[in-house]
């Protein structure tokens, strides 16, 4: 169903009974609530389970009137930014009249999702956050990582996207990935995605863009657990440097598995998320 929060019609898929506990989910750049599908129809025993599609992404549609190809106003800079579309993800939670959500993001959603419980943690009742950082520490790298999020931006606005997929999934950090039977159909599943709306949300909610979170990380008041796979080294060192600065947190490194964790270890998704309810 589509939901209209605040500057986006954001769509958002659903599974399992409202009347149960709600589950938001928060896909990685690139993907769809869909990317969840098959978690969440375990998880419907269980939980009412929302997936937006994250501004830049899937069918959710900027309503404002704004020229998002012009690159001489910053207010689409200021609807994609992280700030914003946590806002808009809980303008979600408010249409559908959810106090409380448990909450589980993935990479980029990792990110929004941690950024979510740090800043309003009373909307949420424990989170598990995949694959992700609290952003980079100092300006310098900062600033780098804009220039290269611009880059990529770039290359999405005026390369074929077949393209760009190929390019951006040929990274090392998937290489677990491309080893992963439903591998080609995923990504033929993403050709049906955004790349002008892609290209906003990294120029506004990258990690060279977003507010860096770690010294918030110690004011922590909510249960979370982060957790990456042993085969992606750099989000397993983060993953254990994010629990270290972070009180009421736990983690969870997954074997024989690399940073997309939803699809590559599915079932340690769903039980860490029915954990939250026994526990």
């Amino acid at each position: 169903m589509m939901v209209r929060a605040n500057n986006f019609d954001i769509m958002t898929h659903h599974w399992g009974d409202r009347s149960k506990p709600p589950l938001l989910l928060l896909h990685g750049f690139l993907g769809s609530g869909e990317d969840w599908s098959a978690v969440a129809e375990q998880l419907a025993t269980n939980f009412h389970v929302i997936a937006p599609d994250i501004p830049g992404h899937g069918a959710t549609k900027l309503i404002r009137d704004t020229d998002v190809s012009s690159h001489s106003t910053d207010a689409p800079l200021k609807a994609y930014s992280l700030e914003n579309v946590a806002l808009e993800i809980l303008g979600i939670l408010d249409e559908l009249s959810v106090d409380s959500a448990y909450l589980c993001g993935y990479s980029m959603g990792g990110r929004l999702a941690l950024f979510m419980a740090l800043r309003f943690p009373e909307r949420f009742r424990k989170a598990l956050i995949l694959s992700a950082t609290a952003g980079l520490r100092t300006e310098e790298e900062r600033h780098t990582r804009r220039e290269s999020d611009e880059y990529l931006a770039q290359k999405l606005e005026t390369e074929p996207f077949e393209e760009f997929l190929a390019f951006w999934y040929n990274q090392p950090l998937f290489s677990s990935l491309r080893e992963h039977p439903a591998f080609e159909q995923i990504v033929r599943k993403r050709k049906n995605g955004n790349p002008r709306g892609a290209a906003w949300s990294l120029r506004g909610m990258g990690t060279g863009s977003q507010p860096p979170l770690w010294i918030e990380l110690p004011r922590n008041t909510l249960t979370i657990t982060f957790m990456a796979g042993v085969l992606d080294k750099k989000f397993t060192a983060l993953a254990e440097e994010l629990h270290a600065n972070t009180p009421h947190s736990a983690l969870h490194i997954v074997p024989n598995a690399g940073h997309a964790l939803h699809y590559e270890s599915a079932n340690t998704i769903i039980e860490h998320c029915n954990h939250f309810l026994s526990h």
